[in-house]
């Protein structure tokens, strides 16, 4: 088990890898539809000239050389204007196109057809244009095939586009679904496990640890003489010493550890695979480093400690309650021991208790 969750953006990755679809940055080169159709109709030069909106994650062309891309695509636009599919076998001889610059110039357009591009529902968002450098005609079976190559590539594009829309959709349902989960799942002001959802999950891990024959440690802390911070320097500074605490421990435990805040400044950790006294060197360093931090008071800095008590589950034991106890047991002890310390207590049926510094 992992916790934290995996991160928005690891999950975005995740679900545009399996549907396979490119991201929206990204364009979607369809040179080979493009090819093919030259290759079909005996034309040196296809290009699917397309609305702002397609164009700029789409692209189909072949034979087109990138330093005339702009001039083509801007004389192409003419073709926008006709509804249906056409021929002009000879642009020079036409008046509307024969002062065009890629007519007079390069990249010397002679021969210019095309077939409009759609959406099912007869929308139009773009024309495929043949072009070549000689006058040229095409009869009825290639003109038909034009028709067919406009058709696969406008099915291309809005089965595409609907592929997009759809993993948009998919990736804002796994927002709101990880959004969802730190709402159910976690302390709003620690990020730590709520207590609900610490239970839940330490059930699992105790009755796991159990079916393997895998060591297991709980441990309970909190922050000592914490009712002292808020009453002299504040709750706003209270908050911001049980955030950083939170900070503090997460940054020194395994992601498969469970750390939950159970209500106030009391928390609790479930460390899987962890045998008691490695669970005390863990405490101990939590300590350390909790004692460390600096918090900006009222007047000055101030600095806090915590207690901590440690248990492990027995072998009766079928969920993490009991060995909760016996860590909360424990911790009370350390309280009355002088605070600021670490105290173990052995699981059900052991001989003794021991308390340790």
């Amino acid at each position: 088990m992992i916790y934290p969750p995996q991160g928005f953006e690891q999950q975005k990755s995740e679900v545009l890898q399996r549907y396979r679809i490119l991201n929206g940055a990204e364009v979607h080169v369809a040179s080979q539809i493009a090819q093919t159709a030259a290759m079909a109709l005996g034309v040196p030069t296809v290009l699917a000239v397309l609305n702002e909106r397609y164009r700029t994650w789409y692209r189909s062309d072949y034979g087109v050389d990138p330093r005339c891309l702009s001039q083509l695509q801007e004389f192409c636009t003419h073709a926008n204007l006709a509804e249906s599919a056409f021929t002009v076998p000879d642009a020079r001889a036409e008046s509307y196109f024969a002062a065009d610059p890629v007519v007079t110039g390069a990249p010397g357009v002679v021969f210019f057809a095309g077939a409009p591009l759609r959406d099912p529902d007869g929308k139009r968002f773009g024309t495929l244009c043949l072009i070549d450098h000689v006058p040229k005609h095409l009869d009825d079976s290639q003109f038909q095939l034009l028709k067919s190559f406009a058709s696969i590539i406008s099915q291309d594009i809005c089965v595409r586009s609907a592929a997009r829309y759809a993993v948009r959709d998919l990736i804002e349902a796994e927002h709101d679904k990880s959004d969802l989960f730190d709402l159910a799942m976690t302390d709003p002001l620690t990020g730590a496990l709520n207590r609900r959802a610490f239970f839940r999950m330490a059930e699992r891990e105790v009755l796991r640890a159990s079916r393997h024959g895998k060591p297991l440690s709980a441990m309970m802390f909190d922050i000592d003489h914490f009712k002292r911070v808020n009453d002299v320097h504040g709750h706003g500074a209270g908050d911001d010493v049980l955030v950083r605490l939170s900070t503090c421990v997460t940054q020194n435990i395994r992601d498969e550890d469970l750390f939950g805040r159970l209500g106030g400044e009391e928390f609790a950790l479930v460390l899987p695979e962890t045998e008691p006294l490695r669970a005390m060197i863990l405490a101990n360093r939590l300590r350390l480093a909790v004692a460390d931090l600096d918090h900006a008071g009222k007047d000055a800095p101030f600095k806090v400690t915590i207690s901590a008590g440690i248990s492990e589950p027995g072998f009766a034991d079928l969920d993490v309650v009991p060995a909760l106890e016996r860590a909360d047991a424990a911790l009370y002890r350390a309280k009355q021991n002088g605070r600021n310390r670490v105290e173990l207590a052995l699981a059900r049926g052991a001989d003794e208790d021991r308390d340790v510094a």
